[in-house]
């Protein structure tokens, strides 16, 4: 008997082990950390997700997905309630001493001086310091500054009292998804691990390695100055197309008849087609390497390039209309990027701001977000700018906003939707036209717009839903 005890004895110390290596608990369940916990939830891991939003969690336990999230509707159908739980921080005592991998996937914003504000990561690690016992792995997914990692594991280590890569363990690991294709390349891109120690790397690993299809490890600095160069130079390269097409304007040319020449079969093309650049990421993490530097003049060019593409815009249109008072002006496209329903540090606040300010009459679209109806925003505008190329608004033809718009519409195009190879035209000057047009790409190609207005209204319905 006492023998069959202990071997059962074993065999539950061992299941145990098992079991606390796929307890994960994930600190913050928006937009990163949400899909991270359902692509978790699938490979076998109990996720448990912790919010300080009550709103967001009354969804989750509802099955409603808070924001919009190609693929994971059916993942949270499929997990939530056993795979996958989420709770508020009035249980983070008992979910800490419960997982022994914690997951940080809280907000790091810029504050009023431009500098980075890591308050929520330092309020969580004083709330749950207490409650840390030997073993536990601690993965920071947040974008953070250049030395945070150690600095987190300093005071990680004077409020446990435990030692990092001896019996308390820190990794950072930094995601590199694109918003609203999460799921689909969680499990498609490398997933970098950055840590001061071996046995870290190894923890984390154990995580990782069940969803990415490659892992590099590395030390801390240069894991997170790997996630601040890729966004900056995605900002920067589309910095570039900004500035181009504003130097193109002033010559009276086309941008996008120059980028086709540009990239039409030539190997060392592919510059990059304007269009408003924005986002929580490229626009903060830049102030995140130039923090303690005075000398990041490109990062600091790149950003005022992208923010000022609104004051460009607006300084075109008055060259076209000089008296904005009481004019009606529609902007389609309210989110920071395409095909998405998240509006953080979107510029399309700032030219609505910027319109209001000189008198002008302003209504606003997005099929993604609450807002009015398409027909009512578009009618007898005198001004209409698509601010976001979302997929949606392939189906607007010119014949379709003719029966809507003033007769006088000057449209704004900077993604080059309408294929006029224009960022400003008239309506009038372009309607019924079956000349050649210059696409997004740079590739010219005939006008085929027959869409019917039925065509569009069913179109924008099924993005809504």
């Amino acid at each position: 008997m006492i023998v069959n005890y202990c071997k059962d004895f074993l065999i539950y110390s061992r299941i145990e082990v098992l079991m606390r290596d796929k307890r994960i608990a994930i600190f913050g369940i928006g937009r990163i950390g949400l899909p991270l916990a359902l692509i978790l939830a699938d490979k076998g891991f109990q996720v448990t997700g912790v919010d300080v939003d009550p709103y967001r969690i009354s969804l989750l336990r509802h099955k409603i997905m808070p924001f919009t999230e190609e693929g994971a509707q059916s993942l949270l159908d499929k997990h939530s309630g056993k795979k996958f739980q989420v709770f508020s921080q009035e249980h983070v005592d008992r979910i800490v001493v419960e997982n022994e991998i914690i997951i940080f996937t809280l907000g790091t914003p810029i504050d009023e001086t431009y500098s980075p504000n890591f308050s929520d990561i330092e309020k969580l690690i004083r709330k749950i310091a207490p409650v840390m016992k030997p073993g536990h792995l601690i993965i920071l997914r947040s974008t953070v500054f250049p030395g945070a990692t150690e600095q987190l594991a300093r005071q990680l280590e004077e409020q446990t009292k435990l030692s990092i890569g001896d019996n308390l363990f820190l990794a950072y690991c930094p995601e590199r998804i694109a918003e609203g294709k999460s799921i689909e390349e969680l499990t498609q891109i490398p997933q970098i691990i950055g840590t001061i120690d071996e046995i870290s790397a190894e923890k984390a690993a154990k995580v990782f390695e069940k969803i990415a299809p490659k892992l590099l490890f590395t030390n801390p600095k240069s894991a997170e100055l790997a996630k601040l160069f890729c966004n900056m130079y995605r900002y920067i390269d589309f910095a570039i197309g900004n500035e181009f097409m504003m130097i193109a304007e002033s010559y009276g040319c086309n941008i996008y008849e120059v980028l086709h020449l540009v990239n039409d079969n030539y190997k060392r093309g592919n510059l990059k087609s304007p269009g408003f650049t924005a986002g929580p990421c490229l626009v903060k993490d830049g102030f995140f390497l130039i923090d303690k530097s005075p000398y990041m003049e490109l990062v600091t060019a790149a950003w005022r390039l992208n923010e000022n593409v609104p004051g460009y815009l607006l300084s075109r249109v008055k060259a076209e209309i000089k008296d904005l008072h009481r004019k009606k002006v529609a902007i389609l496209g309210l989110s920071f990027k395409k095909n998405i329903d998240d509006t953080r540090h979107s510029l399309s606040p700032k030219l609505e701001r910027y319109f209001l300010a000189e008198g002008a009459k302003v209504s606003l679209y997005d099929p993604f977000i609450d807002s009015q109806p398409l027909e009512d925003v578009i009618k007898d505008a005198d001004i209409l700018i698509l601010a976001i190329n979302h997929d949606v608004f392939k189906s607007l033809n010119f014949q379709y906003l003719g029966n809507l718009v003033s007769e006088g519409c000057l449209i704004f195009d900077i993604w080059n939707m309408f294929g006029t190879g224009k960022i400003l035209f008239y309506l009038k000057d372009v309607i019924d036209s079956n000349k050649s047009v210059t696409t997004g790409n740079g590739e010219i190609k005939k006008s085929n717009r027959k869409h019917t207005r039925r065509t569009l209204q069913r179109r924008v319905s099924l993005s809504t839903t």
